[in-house]
């Protein structure tokens, strides 16, 4: 990182770039829920798909974590400026967290019933991705419209797929939203939906 701030090629973050500083950006910190997340699923799930792909997993979320970080914090680039969000916004962050939460205890009480417990994983990556994809358009980042789509892709193929007696399949659906939580977070950190990168890529 250069002396003015600059990261890639001398392209600058920060209040050069419309950005708040590093440690106080709320889309730099916030992001560090979803390589949380990201890793809570992989941890918690990829147990129960054997060593082999519990170590593989394991080791790729923890890898796709520690480069996000990098690019976040070590070797900045711009994410672009900073749009505060309207009460709106933060309404829908709030009523999407509630409804995430509301979404996983009733669902889980179904599977209960119908003893399929075991498609809970599955439950919770479908309930997680749904939440964040309001987010695309309350705060104007495209990256949770991917985000959500594809979390939430994952953990509907994954309730369908383990309905169906695949086994372990809720497992490896949660599993596999947890790494592509760290991807898509890593993307976003390395700057590949900022505007002016999104202007690039057409």
């Amino acid at each position: 990182m250069n002396p003015a701030g600059g990261s890639r090629a001398g392209v600058a973050h920060g209040r050069a770039a419309g950005e708040p500083p590093l440690l106080v950006d709320p889309r730099r910190w916030g992001s560090l829920v979803g390589l949380a997340g990201g890793a809570v699923f992989v941890a918690s799930y990829s147990g129960a798909l054997g060593p082999v792909v519990a170590a593989l997993a394991g080791t790729a979320a923890a890898v796709g974590v520690v480069a996000a970080l990098v690019a976040h914090y070590v070797r900045p680039v711009p994410l672009g400026p900073l749009a505060r969000p309207s009460p709106l916004a933060l309404a829908v962050y709030g009523g999407c967290v509630v409804g995430e939460l509301v979404l996983i205890a009733a669902g889980s009480r179904a599977l209960d019933a119908a003893g399929r417990g075991e498609l809970r994983p599955a439950l919770i990556a479908l309930a997680v991705g749904l939440h964040f994809v309001p987010f695309a358009r309350a705060f104007r980042e495209r990256m949770f419209l991917h985000l959500g789509g594809a979390v939430t892709a994952l953990g509907g193929l994954g309730l369908a797929a383990g309905a169906l007696g695949v086994p372990r399949a809720a497992d490896a659906a949660a599993v596999l939203a947890g790494l592509v939580m760290t991807g898509v977070v890593l993307a976003y950190a390395r700057g590949r939906y900022a505007p002016a990168r999104a202007t690039d890529d057409g």
